[in-house]
């Protein structure tokens, strides 16, 4: 009887040993599971991050290159209104991928991207000023639309520099 009574304390026992091992690692499992959607999902953040600030990069680039065009051909007095039209749409561009820094945050990102559009756009308007005062027989009127500007150009470049720490500091990167 002894002995029947220890293979059924016996059995219980592994029983509950097993359940309890069983639940054990399916808990790791489940731990496991969600520590790789979470891997993964920050992955996609960072790539989404990634492609996003280089989208603003490679727009800004860009309106910088169209600027510094209408800039020469102005000094040149080259100007043909086509130049004006490939700024705007360099703008356009690069306000459209200034919008989506939000999507994947910072919010500090998108605040910085955000200066970066109202700078550049500042810096279109003198730019079209600076084109404007170069037509004009005033030497007053363009000594103050080039001042006007080389502001706006800096102004640019500071708030371009900001964005690219802050978009550096969201993707890990040493700033």
């Amino acid at each position: 009887m002894a002995a029947l009574v220890g293979a059924v304390v016996g059995g219980y026992f592994a029983k509950a040993g097993a359940v309890q091992g069983a639940k054990t690692a399916a808990d790791a499992i489940v731990r496991q599971v969600e520590e790789q959607r979470a891997n993964e999902l920050n992955q996609w953040i960072r790539t989404e991050r990634r492609v996003a600030y280089g989208e603003v990069v490679r727009a800004h680039g860009e309106l910088a290159s169209r600027l510094a065009a209408l800039r020469v051909a102005a000094d040149r007095d080259a100007f043909e209104d086509l130049m004006g039209e490939r700024v705007d749409e360099a703008w356009t561009v690069l306000s459209l991928a200034c919008s989506g820094t939000h999507l994947f945050g910072p919010e500090s990102v998108f605040q910085a991207a955000d200066q970066v559009r109202d700078a550049t756009r500042s810096c279109v308007i003198e730019h079209r000023a600076f084109v404007a005062a170069t037509r004009l027989d005033d030497a007053v009127q363009l000594l103050r639309a080039r001042q006007d500007l080389e502001g706006s150009r800096d102004e640019m470049r500071s708030t371009f520099t900001e964005f690219s720490v802050r978009a550096r500091e969201a993707l890990g990167m040493p700033t």
